[in-house]
């Protein structure tokens, strides 16, 4: 594994906490509605607000692109449908204290407005039956894909709202992130790309798409992702070729969660066991598995511990529908990762809603504890999951309101 020294921003923060904490800044507009261009025009005083009170922490940070906001008009079959709600964000800001960019992709919007806030779970997270070649199967209209030919495959989901990114325009610059980052290419500056959940998993698909080599790489000083919480999107080629050009990195100094290119997870959330390791990978066991065991109108283990009679069938079965997703055989394959274990562990669910509230703390709350760092106002929806069973409204309720 490579080791790189830290980055030092000004703030008494460490580079990753810094970084964590700039991407979370990414879904401080999931509250708001409206247009694309209303929503945005409203996150990017509040996103410069939060730099401003973070600062002593963070250093002195400038949002010089974005908030860009997509907001889809169509469902996933292409019919029309409206969205209100930011359905993909990305914004980027520069310390000049380290000369770097930071690029955050926000995660699955967590507005409660479930009639009009769809898209991200329906068409993004859960969409991965289907996949596409990467990353000539990615064809933006406002972004020229720099590579001529595949090398992997990625779901179709991912595949969606990396097109979605890429085809953002800051309406300050009038460019797009891939031509915006080629004005500030320079062998002295570092880039980074960095989000949660599903920010997560789009932010080195982005930006593998974006660095076709480690040659395009080394025109800048160095060129990082810093995905947590995210779920697998990609097979065996495209993790090959994302390893190839994005080094796994140790940074010197920094314990417990000092490293870049790494998908950072807990293994108590639910989302990165996605879409790997929902049901039945031998040997059954937290790392492993969300639920196994199930006995029909008995009892069921899951990460948590055991839930017995009508929590035990309704946790199964928001859990097999997602299991059931993937093709088979399941070509979807882990990026280079480190896991942690959250401290306190969760406690055991005494029922089915139980379970529910810990899914959203351990893909949320967990993280920022981890991290060391507070929580950042900005709700993201735990989509990995089914609808609860129809037979128990409140169930249902929870389940869109996790996190």
């Amino acid at each position: 594994m490579k080791v790189v020294q830290p980055i030092y921003t000004g703030g008494s923060y460490n580079i990753i906490q810094t970084v964590y904490r700039l991407s979370r800044f990414s879904g401080l507009g999931d509250s708001l509605t409206g247009t694309a261009s209303s929503i945005a025009t409203k996150l990017g005083p509040i996103i410069d607000k939060a730099l401003t009170d973070n600062s002593q922490e963070l250093g002195v940070w400038t949002r010089v692109w974005g908030p860009c906001v997509y907001q889809t008009d169509k469902d996933c079959t292409g019919q029309g449908r409206v969205s209100t709600v930011a359905d993909n964000v990305m914004y980027v800001v520069y310390n000049a204290q380290s000369d770097c960019y930071v690029v955050g992709v926000a995660g699955t919007n967590g507005n409660k407005d479930s009639s009009h806030n769809w898209y991200d779970k329906d068409c993004l997270d859960n969409n991965v039956t289907t996949l596409v070649g990467f990353p000539m199967g990615i064809t933006p209209t406002n972004s020229t894909n720099p590579s001529q030919y595949n090398v992997g495959n990625v779901s179709q989901g991912a595949a969606w709202g990396t097109t979605n990114l890429l085809n953002m325009q800051d309406a300050q610059t009038g460019k797009s992130l891939q031509a915006f980052l080629a004005d500030k290419v320079s062998t002295q500056t570092t880039l980074i790309f960095a989000g949660h959940s599903l920010g997560g998993s789009l932010c080195p698909t982005l930006a593998r798409w974006l660095f076709t080599s480690i040659f395009d790489v080394a025109r800048w000083s160095a060129v990082y992702v810093l995905p947590t919480a995210a779920p697998t999107t990609g097979d065996q080629g495209f993790v090959n070729n994302f390893s190839g050009v994005f080094t796994q990195t140790y940074i010197n100094g920094i314990s417990h969660y000092g490293f870049w290119n790494q998908v950072i997870w807990n293994q108590y959330d639910v989302v990165p066991h996605g879409w790997i390791n929902l049901m039945n990978v031998l040997p059954n066991s937290v790392p492993n598995d969300v639920v196994w065991d199930y006995v029909q109108g008995s009892s069921i283990q899951t990460l948590y511990g055991p839930l017995s009679g009508w929590d035990a069938d309704a946790t199964y079965k928001t859990i097999n529908q997602m299991y059931q997703l993937p093709p088979s055989p399941n070509p979807y394959v882990r990026l280079p990762s480190q896991s942690f274990t959250p401290s306190p562990l969760p406690p055991k669910p005494s029922n089915f809603l139980a379970f529910l509230s810990t899914v959203g703390t351990q893909h949320i709350d967990a993280y920022d504890t981890f991290f060391g760092v507070p929580a950042t106002n900005a709700n993201v929806k735990v989509s990995l999951v089914a609808s609860a069973p129809d037979s128990a409204p409140e169930a249902t309720a929870a389940m869109r309101h996790t996190a």
